[in-house]
């Protein structure tokens, strides 16, 4: 299986989870560590855009896209669009999908989180936990430059 990160070049050799540690994401609390992954470049592109301020919108950065790889039979814990739609319900999703995901990685019972994307439903990203014995089988297979094409700068609009 194949997934992608898109990261500041510093990072694109790191697959700890040290930077969801620091701040925390949808699926995770501050001090607990996971790698954000998506099924596709171009939903990894989205979510990475949308985290961007939309007042810092206007220089974007040059990152490096990560292609990783995943064994075909590493163990995952998918979360069915049913449950994700009533979690999305909720007074605060966010708390309620980290609350899940925080359990999931102190389990390490799987090493994916399969979670259907916010922005785009139908797609999936994929969270690894850094702290499964698995995590030793996964590789990144290619990094290369990534820019974002001119038009998603907001002064161009």
């Amino acid at each position: 299986m194949i997934v992608w990160r898109l990261v500041r070049p510093e990072f694109a050799n790191a697959l700890d989870g040290e930077g969801a540690a620091l701040f925390g994401g949808r699926w995770n609390s501050r001090g607990r560590r996971a790698v954000y992954t998506a099924s596709h470049l171009s939903l990894a592109v989205l979510e990475v855009y949308v985290s961007i301020p939309p007042a810092l919108r206007d220089e974007l950065p040059a990152l490096e896209a990560v292609k990783i790889h995943v064994p075909e039979g590493a163990q995952g814990r998918e979360i069915a669009s049913s449950a994700f739609d009533a979690m999305m319900a909720q007074d605060d999703p966010v708390s309620t999908s980290r609350a899940l995901g925080d359990a999931w990685i102190e389990a390490r019972a799987a090493l994916v989180l399969i979670v259907p994307s916010v922005l785009v439903p139908e797609e999936t990203n994929l969270i690894l936990n850094p702290d499964h014995p698995g995590m030793r089988d996964v590789a990144i297979v290619s990094t290369r430059v990534f820019r974002f094409d001119p038009r998603m700068v907001v002064g161009k609009m």
